[in-house]
């Protein structure tokens, strides 16, 4: 071949070389999706459904309730921009119902309303006293390891409804975080086999999925919802139950309880710390629940003479 052919063939090159550099600035990358959960752990679920192929955010900060919550002007923008609001429902984040009312259907998720959760067995003994203010059943459904999995799976369904051509991997994200959060719910079943039978109260009547998972003895609760502070009747209903069945007080660690701790004190009931939203220093949703076990553990397992 002579150097024309040679020549030719350089031309044909660079001009392949400059079309490809063309279309990679003509042609940029596609956004990546924007999913806001409304708390940590909902965020936590979709992070590993979602990998690199998604920017998830939080709404809520840790130190907020999600029961109430004033939204700020820019929390409304981040709901509408969204492509996927990720939230539990008005059972628990009431304060969302309206700003999503105006917001796509595919794109919101209300995990409340999924239709394979699993929920704990229903106390009919009025064993735990007080009155409920959730409305139906216990919202803090992500506390089910079962019902993390549920999610994960919804959340996949709906990016790849998003992004068909990236289905398959979320498919394959949310079947891998599935396997490994079955394997933490194993372990933590056996490491709270031995504490069943201790009985303890808890700050507010917000671990049911966690307490009917792993089979814990929970006889009564401070508060149904932390914003309501108990009445003087309930009180003593509560300290009558404890001094028979509780050996643990559990508290949450950004809400003072007035009068627990001297409760506490002289009952000779052992105080322990739970958290059911995860502090900063959580990173996954397995790590929440291995902390949570501890947690229970820490006070359960420590069984002094009363």
């Amino acid at each position: 071949m002579g150097f024309g052919g040679i020549s030719l063939r350089r031309s044909l090159a660079l001009i392949a070389l400059a079309l490809t550099v063309f279309l990679s600035v003509a042609m940029p990358a596609q956004a990546k999706l924007q999913v806001v959960a409304s708390i940590k752990p909902l965020a936590l679920i979709a992070q590993e459904v979602a990998g690199d192929q998604a920017e998830v955010t939080t709404l809520l900060p840790i130190t907020a309730s999600p029961h109430d919550y004033p939204l700020k002007m820019s929390d409304h923008q981040r709901l509408r921009t969204a492509d996927l609001v990720v939230w539990v429902g008005p059972e628990l984040e009431s304060f969302l119902a309206r700003p999503l009312a105006n917001i796509a259907a595919d794109k919101q998720l209300a995990s409340y309303q999924l239709s394979n959760l699993y929920w704990p067995v229903e106390d009919t003994s009025d064993h735990h006293h007080g009155s409920h203010a959730h409305v139906g059943k216990d919202p803090h459904i992500w506390l089910d390891p079962r019902n993390a999995v549920v999610i994960a799976q919804a959340i996949a369904s709906r990016l790849g409804q998003q992004q068909p051509q990236l289905a398959a991997q979320f498919r394959a994200n949310a079947q891998r975080f599935a396997a490994s959060v079955e394997e933490v719910d194993q372990q933590i079943g056996q490491q709270l086999d031995g504490v069943k039978d201790v009985g303890f109260a808890v700050y507010h009547e917000g671990y049911a999925h966690f307490v009917g998972r792993y089979g814990l003895h929970q006889v009564a609760y401070v508060t149904y919802t932390p914003e309501r502070r108990p009445g003087a009747k309930h009180l003593k209903e509560l300290r009558e139950v404890l001094a028979k069945e509780g050996e643990c007080l559990f508290m949450e660690p950004h809400y003072k309880a007035q009068g627990m701790e001297e409760m506490a004190a002289t009952l000779n009931l052992r105080i322990g710390l739970l958290d059911s939203i995860g502090d900063q220093n959580v990173s996954s949703y397995q790590q929440l629940l291995q902390q949570l076990s501890q947690s229970f553990l820490a006070c359960l397992a420590d069984r002094r003479d009363r």
